[in-house]
C-alpha cells in the first residue's frame, strides 16, 4: 500500500511533469520539423558502407547501452572484426581519437574507457563527437571491420545497416514523455527507423509475461528481445572484508536505484549518488572516505560501478586502499530468449 510519503513524491512529479508540458510541445515540434526534413532529403543522411550496428536509444540514458555493446562484441569475436565508436560524452577533448594503453577517461569518455579496458583484444575503440568524421577514419583503416555505433539512433547524419533500440523495463517508452517532461529525446515514432527493440534491466523474466509486453510494439512490426542483468560476486579493489553487511554505493549513472536490485533485501544500502558521467576529483574522494569514517557500521564496504572506477582508481592512493573497503559492482546479461537474439544479429551480419 503506498505510504504518504510515496503519494506526495508522485503528486509532486506529476505536477512538474503538467508544468513542463507545454515545453515538451515545442520541443517535440522541433525534433518533428528536424525529423520531416531527414524524412524528406533535405537534410541529408549518410548511410554507412559495411557492416554496421548502431546501439541506441529514444530517451536520455540509463537503458544499458555499453553493457549491450560489450555483448556484441563477444558475440561477434573472433569471427568478425570489430570496431567501436563513440561520441565519448564527458570527455574534455575533441575530435577523432583511437583509444589506447595511454587512454584515460578524461580523454576519451568514461564508458568508451571502460569498455575499452574490458575488451581491447577484440575491438578497436575510438571517439568522435561528429560521426561521420569517426567513420571515415574507422572504415579507411579498415572496410571489413562491423562497425558498432554507441548511442547514434538519434544522429541521423549517419544510418546504420542495423539499428537497435533499447528500452528500460519500469520506464517504457509508450508511457514516457518528451524531454523536458519525461525522458524522450524523440516521439516513440522514431521506432521506425529501428530493426529491433530490447527491453533492458527485466526482472526474472518468469514474472512477468513477455507477450503482453511486446504487444505494446507490435504496431512496429520489428522483434523485441529482453535482457535482465545478472551481477556477479563484488570484486575486491581495495581493503577486503570478510563478511559484508552494509553496502555504500558510489555512482554517477542515470539510474542509481537500480544498483539495489544487486543485494538482497536484508542488506542495508546507502548511496552517494552523483550525476551521470560525474568527474571525479580529490575532493569528492575526501568527502566519501570521511562519510564512511563517520558513519559506516562494522563490515561496510564501498561499492562502485566499472564506468565510475576507471575515473576512480587514479584518485586512490596505495594507503586508501589498504585502509578503504572498494569493490567493484559487475554483471553479465541474461535473455529471455539468447539463442533467437543472437541469430537475428548474426543473420545481418552473414547476409552484409
Amino acid at each position: 500500500m503506498p505510504t504518504s510519503k510515496n503519494i506526495l513524491t508522485i503528486t509532486c512529479n506529476n505536477m512538474c511533469r503538467l508544468a513542463l508540458y507545454p515545453l515538451s510541445l515545442l520541443y517535440g515540434m522541433a525534433i518533428w520539423v528536424r525529423n520531416l526534413f531527414f524524412d524528406l532529403g533535405m537534410l541529408q543522411t549518410q548511410h554507412i558502407s559495411g557492416k554496421s550496428i548502431c546501439v541506441g536509444n529514444l530517451n536520455v540514458g540509463g537503458t544499458g547501452k555499453s553493457p549491450h555493446v560489450g555483448y556484441l562484441i563477444e558475440l561477434l569475436y573472433p569471427a568478425v572484426k570489430v570496431q567501436v565508436l563513440s561520441r565519448g560524452y564527458g570527455r574534455k577533448t575533441k575530435g577523432f581519437i583511437a583509444l589506447s594503453k595511454n587512454s584515460t577517461a578524461a580523454q576519451v569518455g568514461d564508458e568508451p574507457q571502460m569498455l575499452y579496458n574490458q575488451y581491447q583484444e577484440k575491438a578497436q575503440f575510438a571517439v568522435c563527437e561528429k560521426r561521420s568524421i569517426g567513420i571515415e577514419h574507422l572504415r579507411t583503416e579498415d572496410p571489413s571491420s562491423v562497425l558498432i555505433l554507441d548511442d547514434a539512433f538519434q544522429h541521423r547524419y549517419v544510418k546504420a545497416g542495423l539499428n537497435i533500440v533499447l528500452s528500460v523495463y519500469d520506464q517504457p517508452m509508450h508511457q514516457d514523455f518528451l524531454l523536458p517532461a519525461g525522458r524522450l529525446r524523440e516521439p516513440i515514432s522514431g521506432l521506425k527507423r529501428a530493426d529491433a527493440i530490447v527491453i533492458t534491466k527485466c526482472p526474472k523474466f518468469e514474472t512477468f509475461d513477455l507477450n503482453e509486453l511486446k504487444k505494446q510494439y507490435q504496431k512496429w512490426q520489428i522483434p523485441v528481445f529482453f535482457s535482465r542483468y545478472t551481477y556477479h560476486a563484488l570484486q575486491s579493489k581495495g581493503r577486503i572484508i570478510e563478511q559484508i553487511n552494509e553496502v555504500f554505493i558510489v555512482s554517477g549513472v542515470a539510474l542509481p536505484k537500480q544498483l539495489n536490485d544487486a543485494f538482497a533485501p536484508s542488506t542495508n544500502i546507502r548511496h552517494r549518488t552523483f550525476r551521470d558521467h560525474h568527474t571525479y576529483t580529490p575532493m569528492d574522494m575526501e568527502e566519501i572516505h570521511h562519510f564512511f569514517d563517520t558513519f559506516a557500521i562494522a563490515n561496510t564496504a564501498i561499492v562502485t560501478t566499472a564506468k565510475d572506477w576507471v575515473k576512480i582508481q587514479p584518485l586512490l592512493s596505495a594507503e586508501d586502499l589498504q585502509k578503504y573497503p572498494w569493490y567493484l559492482l559487475t554483471f553479465e546479461l541474461e535473455w529471455s530468449d539468447q539463442t533467437a537474439f543472437n541469430q537475428f544479429i548474426s543473420a545481418y551480419v552473414v547476409s552484409n
